[in-house]
């Protein structure tokens, strides 16, 4: 190497040293860009988050005001949606009163068999689920042909045996020998612990619950629903029940209970799902409610609800 080319040489590894911190110092400027944009984007999906749970806590409050109007006016408590849009936030409603569904304490062997058999149940599963039901409310330990006592859940892994009383709530079914989470997902949005009535008011009553009842079938059924909406919004009186065979209560009474469902979409992941259970404390305008449950909902509640965004 020649004295020129030596002297030279610092100057090259310097060169190189610097491209080498140029681009250390660009990674590092990425890197700080990036967790900036994460934080930016944390901060609001955080607000977003925080945007649809009040909006779907208002979708509460909206179905209670409902219930605070004159019988006239107010939603028809069928579980019908109603929906609104508020702040880029798309909100939708459904008031279901508990006096449309069929109580499982109550409901006879019979009425829970055609349950089963609407909800599409195989009737090999459903004839032992049916029994299982009625050994698991009942306050003896005798075992009915196809049911279970404390014995067979013992013999099945479990750490329980039937409980031999009233079911506390709906999601309790849960807990009976063979259910298995798609048949309580079938037939659940059927039934109540909160009518305590051996009856159903069919203004309100669910498809599901009017499918189940003797001499129905979906046509009937369908035109009813329709017919009982379209009366309503024209404020004509509800329609005549069709001629099904069961035992109904009074149209005119008044629920006590109530099942609001409420879903908040604001962009593509705002979304809030909420499930609470209020009970009205008198039929006077200015009525209080209770709220006796409340659960956050992880799937979405209606079909075509979406933001603007």
């Amino acid at each position: 190497m020649s004295l020129k080319n030596y002297s030279k040489a610092p100057h090259g590894f310097a060169l190189i040293a610097v491209l080498w911190l140029l681009i250390l110092l660009s990674l590092i400027a990425m890197q700080i860009s990036s967790v900036t944009r994460s934080e930016a984007q944390l901060a609001r999906n955080m607000t977003v988050g925080s945007q649809v749970q009040h909006a779907a806590e208002s979708g509460v409050r909206w179905a209670i005001w409902s219930l605070t109007l004159p019988q006239e006016e107010r939603w028809l408590a069928d579980g019908s949606v109603q929906k609104m849009e508020f702040d880029r936030t798309n909100i939708a409603v459904s008031l279901q009163d508990e006096n449309g569904k069929i109580d499982i304490n109550m409901i006879t062997p019979a009425h829970l068999t055609k349950l089963f058999e609407v909800a599409e149940v195989d009737e090999e599963i459903a004839t032992p689920l049916v029994d299982a039901i009625l050994d698991w409310r009942d306050e003896d330990d005798l075992k009915r042909l196809n049911g279970a006592e404390d014995e067979d859940y013992l013999a099945a892994g479990y750490e329980y045996g039937a409980k031999d009383g009233i079911f506390e709530s709906v999601e309790e079914l849960q807990k009976v020998l063979g259910m298995e989470p798609w048949i309580y997902n079938a037939i659940s949005p059927a039934l109540t612990v909160y009518s305590l009535k051996n009856g159903i008011n069919p203004l309100v009553a669910p498809r599901l619950v009017l499918l189940s009842l003797e001499g129905a079938d979906e046509y009937i059924v369908d035109q009813y629903i329709e017919d009982r909406r379209l009366n309503h919004e024209d404020r004509l009186p509800p329609p005549e029940t069709p001629p099904l065979q069961g035992k109904f209560i009074s149209p005119s009474l008044q629920g006590v209970y109530y099942t609001i469902y409420t879903e908040a979409v604001a962009g593509q992941y705002g979304k809030a799902f909420k499930q609470v259970v209020v009970r009205r404390r008198s039929a006077a305008a200015n009525a209080r409610f209770d709220l006796i449950k409340s659960s956050e909902k992880k799937e979405p509640l209606f079909i075509g609800l979406e933001s603007d965004d």
